[in-house]
């Protein structure tokens, strides 16, 4: 089957990218942690997530599943609830990887999902309360606590991740730069690089096409500290 020029991003997606430490990194939790999700436990139970092989790297799917389930953990769902949600959406959907292929709501007790996605038809208010067995509940449209995630409105897919928070311009895309964290089109690895060897906010706009504030945002999601003598004099 010819895959269409415009679809030939997708063939990446499951393909490993990404470094554990990186992984960890964008999340925000450990490298420990990660391992662990995605490890079978000792007394045969499942591992949270898709069991990966060991040394192998994590593809956009993994890596959105990660950051998901981080940003799960810290609206405070326990780790046993997001693993009984997954579960339930895999065996209802048949997705491999249903945290970064539907899209998802939580209020930091349930899992929600709308119910005019991928499962069925339905009222948008009607919402699957997917760590209760699949039961219905209805309530008001919560608000969205996983907006640093975009998701295409007809397959449910995350298409990018605002890995530095949604007001920030810097994003994960498989589609753009093999999937490396950039802002529109520039790695946040190349602008530190250029301000490593010297090159000020000022000169790194005019040589990429970037505000001082896309810059500043890059710099610091690399690592660069805010207070830094260089970079205070953009940030003051």
């Amino acid at each position: 089957m010819t895959v269409e020029p415009s679809q030939f991003w997708k063939s990446r997606l499951a393909t490993p990218a990404y470094r554990i430490g990186e992984a960890a990194s964008y999340a925000h939790i450990s490298p420990q942690t990660v391992a662990a999700w995605h490890r079978v436990r000792l007394d045969g139970r499942k591992a949270m997530l898709r069991e990966k092989e060991k040394n192998v790297g994590l593809s956009f799917l993994q890596l959105i599943e990660l950051a998901v389930v981080a940003r799960m953990r810290r609206a405070g769902l326990k780790v046993t609830e997001i693993a009984r949600a997954r579960d339930w959406f895999t065996r209802s959907t048949g997705l491999q990887y249903p945290f970064a292929q539907l899209r998802f709501k939580t209020d930091g007790a349930e899992i929600l999902q709308d119910d005019d996605g991928p499962l069925r038809e339905g009222d948008v208010e009607k919402l699957i309360s997917a760590n209760h067995g699949g039961q219905y509940v209805w309530r008001d449209l919560l608000s969205r606590q996983l907006d640093e995630f975009n998701y295409d409105e007809d397959s449910g897919e995350v298409t990018y991740w605002k890995v530095a928070g949604k007001d920030r311009a810097i994003r994960i895309d498989p589609r753009i730069a093999f999937g490396a964290p950039q802002v529109r089109g520039v790695k946040t690895g190349i602008l530190k690089a250029h301000w490593l060897a010297g090159e000020e906010v000022d000169e790194l706009t005019d040589d990429f096409d970037l505000s001082a504030g896309e810059v500043i945002d890059a710099l610091i999601f690399e690592g660069v500290q805010r207070e830094s003598p260089r970079l205070k004099e953009w940030t003051n």
